[in-house]
């Protein structure tokens, strides 16, 4: 007998009723059921459950009358939406869709998705309390005497209380449109820590529930010398899901105000971003022009055509050199334009591409700045195997204008063959045949040899080299580490003249040996000078892996013999002379908080360093120091890009004061003859769960007379989900 009645308690604990309304199948679990079919009524208590597609209801009482179809539940009521919402609430009447109610006393739990989860759990919510909640056809609701925060409510230990919300809304009434995903506040109070600081009739901001909705975002204000005290004011405006807009006006107390639009669109195939700004100032480029119409545009995008053949374009272009600097606009030496379409199959490729370039630095001649189009490159190559035959045809054409200078047309045909070859003890052998081949059509041509000025003729050039390389990994493991050591070996055979200076060098200008470059073929950029003559490299890599922490250590150093000296090559470039610089890179970390990199140049005669480039970072992610050193010996040469000496250092550091506080700096500074500074910066930052700003100093020292050395300041706040920035 009492087997029978806990077998019938059980079942009547785990009754299931289903209920259908408007094609909508509920189903409703109690301890307890009572069904009114006189007045078509059902009463549940005892842990009640109301479970639906869209939403879960929780309570101990649940009334449904089942020919309006409208459920009320009371006491502990807490419904648990499908979109993770949670509706806790005294009592609830409303229809079996939960389209249209009543609430009483209610606390609303939103989650946020998109806070840093490095601040707080992953589980955290938006938080909004009322006296009374009203909701209409599912996508109106009312909140009425109702509080709105996006931070969390501790609880003071001493006094055993929940503390008031850092940041919060108070309100007489707030309307949360779930159709136009706006929320609406009407006589509101914005408090900090339960004290009301400022009144507002009127405010809205996007509904939690979007990502994207049009409104105002957070301000932004600077100061600097030259356009006073400035204020950006962003309006966003989405387009639809794939397109939006952002409106940044700028006011300035020096200059006229300053407008800035931002573009973003995607599409089923591709994407496009473009900034533009304006405004009317005096213009002071050589000469002082009053009211002049100044801005600037860069739009970039991409578009595939098809699963191997895609489009890209950028436009980067402004009305003078100094404006983006001046106006604070991503400031670039060179502004480059392009329109490329590119085709790719298998192994092999093609593209045809325009560029052209706006010089901004005041050393460069504008006049003379090139202007590419087209440029046809393609790549046909077999398949890559080892103990195989490998090839591939490497072939481009353009044609090269300027305003002023050296016009160009040239033809340019790489053919390689190779042959490699893979041993069983993991020696690996490689031998290949090349053959460099261009034809060239020049116009307006200081040559350097003869001193004059050709106003047009035709060259052509024709230089085969053979490579042989070889290489082989020796691999150790033990209790504490692994271990890679490789020696490496590349000959390359050719003869001395492969350059001839009666023609243009567009390409290879500049250049530094190093390490990652010293095993190639032609370690110039491009193919208007050829590394020629021949020629032994050879080095050594070594890596060891610590098996307890999984760090690395890596270190290689190589160095080239080159039979005959390269008279054309730049000043301190490293290969210049039978004997290269002695080339290495250094990357050592042994423990968590120290990582020390560090790729060098040191001249094989007297053992200075030609360049030097040391990065050391010390510290975790909560502390850490870093500093970077670059040094480099001046280079020029017969028909090289003089480049001065540089003695240069970055230095800063990151601290987080608190779990909220934190602050960084760094500066950048010259040694060369004497102290310089380039830059400094400074910020300071506070950010929770709900609200944050940051406070910094930036003084750069640009050497241009319209945006002259100044100290910058910016102030940035950001409300959570109210008023949002990008501290």
């Amino acid at each position: 007998m009492v087997k029978f009645f806990l077998i019938l308690y059980f079942f009547v604990f785990l009754v299931f009723e289903s209920l259908e309304s408007n094609s909508n199948m509920i189903e409703i679990q109690a301890d307890v059921f009572t069904h009114d079919k006189e007045n078509k009524r059902m009463y549940a208590s005892g842990n009640v459950a109301v479970i639906d597609e869209e939403f879960k209801i929780f309570a101990n009482k649940i009334f449904y009358n089942t020919e309006k179809k409208i459920i009320s539940a009371r006491e502990k009521v807490k419904i648990f939406y499908k979109d993770g919402s949670i509706l806790r609430t005294e009592n609830a009447i409303a229809d079996n869709k939960l389209e249209n109610g009543k609430f009483g006393k209610s606390y609303l739990y939103i989650p946020d998705d998109e806070t840093d989860i490095s601040i707080k759990d992953k589980n955290r919510f938006l938080r909004l309390a009322a006296n009374s909640v009203e909701r209409r056809t599912a996508v109106w609701e009312v909140f009425r005497e109702a509080i709105f925060t996006a931070c969390d409510i501790c609880k003071n230990k001493k006094t055993n209380k929940y503390e008031e919300p850092l940041i919060q809304i108070k309100s007489k009434k707030v309307i949360h449109d779930k159709k136009k995903l706006i929320m609406k506040y009407y006589n509101s109070f914005l408090e900090i820590s339960g004290t009301p600081i400022l009144y507002l009739p009127y405010m809205s901001h996007p509904s939690p529930l979007v990502k994207r909705k049009s409104g105002f975002l957070a301000p932004q204000y600077f100061s600097n010398s030259y356009l006073g005290n400035s204020i950006d004011l962003p309006f966003y405006i989405p387009v639809n899901d794939y397109e939006d807009f952002t409106l940044v006006p700028k006011f300035n107390t020096k200059k006229n105000p300053v407008l800035f639009i931002e573009h973003r669109k995607n599409f089923k195939n591709g994407r496009i971003k473009s900034k533009i700004s304006g405004t009317k100032a005096d213009l002071n480029v050589n000469q002082l022009k009053k009211d002049k119409i100044r801005g600037h545009l860069k739009s970039n995008g991409t578009y595939n055509i098809n699963r191997n053949l895609f489009a890209d374009f950028q436009i980067h272009k402004s009305t003078d050199k100094n404006y983006i600097q001046a106006f604070k606009y991503d400031y670039e030496n060179t502004l480059h334009s392009n329109l490329r379409l590119l085709k790719f199959k298998k192994n092999n490729f093609l593209g045809v591409e325009l560029h052209s370039f706006q010089e901004l630095r005041n050393n460069v001649e504008r006049k003379e700045t090139p202007r590419i189009s087209p440029r046809i490159i393609s790549k046909l190559s077999s398949i890559k195997t080892f103990d195989g035959f490998n090839w591939d045809t490497n072939f481009e054409y353009l044609t090269l204008t300027r305003e002023q200078g050296t016009d160009l047309s040239k033809v340019f045909l790489l053919q390689n063959f190779e042959k490699p070859m893979l041993l069983n003890d993991g020696s690996h052998f490689n031998l290949g045949f090349h053959i460099n081949a261009g034809f060239y059509k020049v116009e307006n041509y200081n040559d350097p040899i003869l001193g004059v000025q050709k106003s047009s003729f035709y060259k052509s050039k024709f230089y085969p080299q053979i490579t042989l390389d070889y290489s082989k990994p020796f691999y150790k493991i033990n209790r504490i580490s692994k271990q890679i050591l490789e020696p490496k070996f590349l000959i390359v055979g050719g003869s001395n003249n492969g350059n001839n200076l009666n023609l243009p060098n567009e390409d290879s200008r500049s250049y530094d040996l190093d390490y990652i470059d010293l095993f190639e073929r032609n370690r110039l950029s491009g193919n208007d000078r050829l590394d020629n003559g021949t020629r032994i490299d050879y080095g050594l890599n070594y890596v060891n892996q610590n098996l307890k922490n999984g760090l690395i250590t890596n270190i290689s150093i190589g160095h080239s013999y080159r039979i005959k000296k390269d008279v054309y090559q730049p000043n301190n470039s490293g290969f210049e002379n039978k004997l290269s610089n002695l080339l290495s890179v250094i990357n050592i970390r042994p423990t968590s908080n120290l990582n020390f990199k560090s790729q060098f140049s040191i001249d094989s005669k007297d053992f200075s360093f030609s360049q030097s480039v040391t990065n050391i970072i010390l510290g975790d992610s909560k502390n850490r120091i870093f500093l970077t050193h670059l040094l480099s010996k001046s280079q020029d040469g017969i028909e090289a890009t003089t480049i001065s000496k540089r003695n240069q250092i970055d230095v800063g550091f990151n601290n987080k004061l608190s779990q909220f506080w934190s602050f960084e700096g760094k500066s950048n500074f010259n040694l060369v003859n004497e102290l310089k500074f380039l830059n400094w910066n400074a910020k300071i930052k506070y950010q929770d769960e709900c609200f944050g700003l940051s406070f910094s100093w930036n003084r750069q020292y640009t050497y241009n007379a319209e945006s002259p050395t100044s100290n910058n300041f910016l102030f940035l706040f950001s409300l959570n989900k109210i008023m949002e920035n990008d501290l």
